[in-house]
């Protein structure tokens, strides 16, 4: 820079750089956005997993406080093999009696422990009026089911803009090689030295 030369006139001749094409400009402005829609999509998924686990989390307060746990004694453990419905790994079916959190004797058949035998005491869970029920959800699974759900919308929020990405480099490339294709036209003739066709 000469001693009288502007400065600000110094700083643009020194920032030109390269020519600077609309796509690059297009590609520019759409990877701001995408970036912008990816926070915009983490956040949301943040509050779809808050919700997912507020929800299972209050559902498994209302089943903690409505279900209780009791002891059973088994009356006939070879009473309901071919009762399947709410048997698990391990357990099966069979007759037991057992008290109702109101103190009324109550009977029927629970899921028990594949070892249980008559006359053994076995947990089971049961609403207020005494009748069998699943155990309450755990408090831990509204935090998995949280994770689960803010994981599966950043998922598909992370591939849907990578995919809106793939598609604008490919429009801009396709762009950038139309565009080289009509300049080597124009160029090419006096470069070679060959006659413009026509």
């Amino acid at each position: 820079m000469g001693p009288h030369e502007n400065p600000a006139v110094e700083r643009r001749r020194r920032g030109r750089g390269l020519p600077r094409r609309r796509t690059d400009r297009i590609e520019d402005a759409v990877a701001v956005l995408l970036c912008a829609l990816g926070v915009v999509a983490m956040v949301l998924a943040g509050l779809v997993g808050a919700a997912a686990h507020g929800a299972v989390s209050a559902r498994a307060f209302e089943e903690a406080a409505d279900r209780s746990r009791v002891l059973a004694t088994v009356t006939d453990s070879s009473a309901g093999p071919a009762v399947t419905d709410g048997v698990g790994p391990g357990t099966r079916r069979a007759r037991a009696i057992w008290t109702a959190p109101d103190g009324a004797p109550r009977s029927g058949v629970v899921t028990v422990p594949m070892s249980a035998t008559t006359g053994s005491a076995v947990p089971v869970w049961t609403d207020r009026s005494g009748t069998p029920v699943p155990a309450p959800t755990s408090p831990r699974a509204g935090l998995l089911v949280g994770v689960v759900a803010a994981g599966w919308v950043a998922l598909a929020a992370v591939l849907l803009l990578l995919a809106a990405w793939r598609l604008v480099r490919r429009w801009t490339a396709r762009r950038n090689d139309a565009e080289w294709t009509r300049r080597w036209a124009e160029v090419e003739p006096e470069w070679s030295g060959r006659a413009p066709a026509g």
